[in-house]
């Protein structure tokens, strides 16, 4: 009993998860001015969650060996907020300038032993991290996508998987074949293009695994209002709100924040540390951290 207790729960050589890679290191240009000070992955989601908080408690139930974090901007936070939701072990990989996923994925070749989950950071989802997983490690996939249906607001390019195109997750598995392809032709850039194409000459093919799990963008200002609004009005313990304030709609209002007297605030955002000065408005916008309006 004792053996075939060990061998069912003993992690395989090469058929485990050996780490999850959450990708929090771009330019997050799509998300100024709100990621001029952080990465969009350090967005609120609900209450007391972030974007990257959200992601890292979903994929703990593979049971990886690490959880490794890619980070420009504000390193600090980026691993402070991964090990308030995952206390195994955890590394930073830090890149003055963002390299792109194919770069990332060369300069640490040596870290990627076992098959590996890739994630961005800038979508909510409710992933099935265990059925992903499953069907990646059972099917002998090199590198399967989670693919979805399109969203109904946004513009987006599409995943063309078996003649037909999906939309992209943002969450894929990779085999340490997928990472040494990266490697050996040295790319930067290109995850679905060069990397891709790539690994296709090399044999390797693209596998999905399709959900209807509902996908929401957070990486676009307006969108990222929009749904995180969608889960009702939120004001942090800490906000200060002065008398004669009117809040209309709903509203998220985040720590530390600041609303003077004789302010308008409606449909809106107010990210840790904004302030509304006496008299002024917020209409369905987000305020940028540690920003103030007069």
């Amino acid at each position: 009993m004792i053996v075939t207790e060990k061998k069912s729960t003993a992690k395989l050589p090469g058929r485990h998860i050996q780490g999850v890679l959450f990708l929090t290191a771009g330019y997050g240009s799509r998300a100024e001015p709100l990621s001029f000070c952080r990465p969009k992955a350090l967005l609120p989601f609900g209450g007391e969650t972030t974007l990257l908080g959200n992601l890292v408690n979903q994929f703990a139930v593979a049971g990886p060996d690490k959880m490794v974090f890619n980070a420009s901007r504000c390193p600090g936070l980026v691993m402070e907020e991964g090990k308030r939701y995952w206390s195994g072990k955890s590394e930073l990989l830090f890149e003055q300038r963002p390299l792109g996923l194919p770069g990332t994925l060369s300069r640490n070749q040596e870290m990627f032993d076992s098959h590996w989950i890739i994630s961005n950071t800038d979508m909510a989802i409710d992933i099935p991290v265990k059925e992903l997983v499953d069907f990646h490690l059972t099917s002998g996939s090199e590198w399967t996508v989670l693919t979805g249906d399109f969203p109904v607001h946004g513009s987006y390019g599409s995943l063309n998987v078996g003649g037909i195109s999906r939309h992209y997750l943002g969450v894929s598995v990779i085999s340490p074949n997928v990472v040494a392809l990266a490697a050996e032709r040295q790319l930067s850039t290109g995850f679905f293009s060069e990397l891709r194409s790539t690994a296709e000459e090399a044999g390797i093919v693209i596998n999905e695994f399709y959900t209807k799990a509902t996908w929401l963008d957070m990486g676009e200002v307006q969108l990222f209002r929009k749904n995180l609004l969608e889960k009702g009005s939120y004001i942090h313990p800490s906000a200060r709100i002065d008398k004669d304030v009117s809040l209309e709609g709903f509203y998220w209002i985040g720590s530390y924040c600041i609303i003077s007297h004789d302010v308008v605030l409606r449909n809106s955002v107010m990210l840790e540390g904004s302030e509304l000065l006496p008299g002024s408005s917020l209409v369905d916008d987000v305020l940028p951290w540690f920003s103030r309006r007069s």
